[in-house]
């Protein structure tokens, strides 16, 4: 089986933490593709950062500018379009916040075989109280948001074959369509790439045991902690547990210190 997907990655804005949580996706990425960093792209507003890697970065300002600041999530399916178009073959988007595990790449080769890929299950009905919604998409033709048929699915990873550029060319105006229709929620880019794959019939594996997407809040607490803290090439052990334990732990600090400013009143 031929392994020539290409791995993307979305870093913007000016928070020191996102380009830690890069640079540690990377670093366990590297060994599941051979260390052929060729493999790797960086779409960016800050190339500069990422000089040091010899991974190529392209320039993100333009989409930038033109991406409306209440909704910035449109840039995902909206960059791997262009990394679609750039590469002309299979790209595979992942979140900075997210790292793999043994098997990956090879997960990763046999769902593109089959079709595309995403990170995991969010739900079915995705919106119940949004509705009824129709518009007209430029390849897909005439969509009904159909809530039994529905289901969204986690973007911290999508993959997709050159052939499906069409589709996530629509998924970004479904996702502009649904925003100026009334439908305010963060997760909408995530919902429309879900449906292009549904609508064109492309088979959606999920990628959640190879692949680790720590997006709730307290694990990216955690993990931020850990990658502050980290020597180098140093791995961090992450799970269910431990983050709970963190948790646990930082609410009795937090609750102890406002005990203490109480009594010292």
């Amino acid at each position: 089986m031929a392994y020539d997907h290409r791995y993307i990655y979305l870093c913007y804005g000016r928070s020191p933490q996102t380009p830690m949580e890069l640079r540690y996706s990377i670093e366990t990425l590297l060994p599941e593709i051979g260390g052929d960093i060729s493999r790797i792209a960086i779409f960016t507003d800050q190339p500069a950062e990422f000089r040091d890697l010899g991974v190529a970065t392209l320039d993100v300002s333009e989409e930038l500018a033109a991406t409306p600041r209440e909704y910035r999530h449109t840039l995902k399916p909206l960059i791997l379009a262009r990394a679609l178009r750039h590469f002309a073959g299979a790209c595979v988007l992942l979140d900075t916040d997210s790292f793999v595990r043994p098997g990956f790449d090879a997960r990763v080769a046999v769902a593109l075989a089959r079709g595309a890929a995403m990170n995991d299950f969010v739900r079915d009905d995705a919106y119940p109280d949004f509705g009824p919604f129709e518009t007209e998409l430029p390849h897909l033709g005439h969509y009904a948001l159909h809530a039994p048929n529905s289901r969204m699915l986690n973007s911290g990873l999508v993959a997709a074959r050159f052939e499906h550029l069409p589709l996530i060319e629509d998924a970004v105006i479904l996702i502009e369509r649904l925003w100026a229709g009334g439908l305010k929620r963060h997760d909408i880019e995530q919902f429309a790439v879900a449906e292009a794959f549904r609508l064109g019939k492309v088979e959606v594996a999920l990628i959640n045991r190879e692949f680790e997407h720590y997006f709730p809040r307290w694990s990216k607490r955690y993990f931020r902690r850990k990658l502050r803290a980290r020597k180098a090439g140093e791995t961090i052990a992450f799970s269910k547990a431990r983050v709970r334990l963190f948790k646990g732990a930082s609410l009795l600090r937090l609750g102890w210190r406002s005990l203490r400013r109480r009594l010292s009143r």
